[in-house]
């Protein structure tokens, strides 16, 4: 069998085993893929958004969301994947173009698992935001409190102290790829836990 179908008939095996919700399958396909994902972002992000986001950041987000619609995605190969998850990512960007460039920047409502994202990635703009950002940051710290240590670790690193996933997986003795995987379950399991506590913001 040629090369490229073992390879096509590989990523198919491990797409089914992540839709069944097998972790190992999904952090070797998000391996596998984000040279090319991480390459769409930097190439749609454009200057505006570049200036108040990191690739990471949008790469993250819409990972969150490609985990919620993955048991449903109907592809198999890694082109309809990528494909997949590039719309995500593009519909992400519109998002934050509409948040950035509206001039009342009226906070969009999102999912649960968005939560985090928009305490600690969308800037407050006046004086009285400033301090309703910070009565949230308070409560994403009292949320860490109830978190997995493992979960509330790679938090602290990866998005409060802003460390590049390098640097947080040499702290937490794991590969980049299961860092990133941690980190998507511990922005999850954040939101779930700010929704607990009644900090879902409005």
């Amino acid at each position: 069998m040629p090369a490229d179908d073992l390879a096509a008939s590989d990523f198919a095996a491990l797409l089914a085993r992540a839709r069944s919700g097998d972790p190992d399958a999904l952090e070797r396909i998000l391996i596998r893929t984000e040279a090319r994902l991480r390459g769409y972002v930097d190439a749609r992000l454009g200057p505006q958004l570049r200036a108040s986001l990191r690739n990471s950041d949008v790469l993250q987000n819409s990972y969150l969301q490609m985990l919620d619609a993955l048991p449903s995605f109907p592809g198999r190969s890694e082109d309809e994947f990528v494909a997949w998850v590039s719309q995500i990512i593009e519909h992400d960007i519109h998002r934050q173009h509409r948040w950035f460039g509206a001039k009342k920047r009226k906070q969009p409502r999102t999912s649960e698992r968005n939560a985090l994202a928009r305490i600690l990635l969308e800037p407050p703009l006046t004086p009285s935001a400033e301090l309703g950002g910070l009565e949230r940051k308070a409560l994403v710290h009292r949320a860490l409190e109830g978190l997995d240590p493992d979960h509330a670790q790679v938090i602290r690193l990866a998005l409060l102290e802003e460390l590049p996933h390098k640097e947080v997986a040499e702290r937490i003795g794991r590969s980049e790829g299961a860092c990133r995987m941690l980190l998507m379950r511990a922005r999850a399991a954040l939101a779930l836990e700010l929704e607990r506590l009644g900090g879902d913001p409005k």
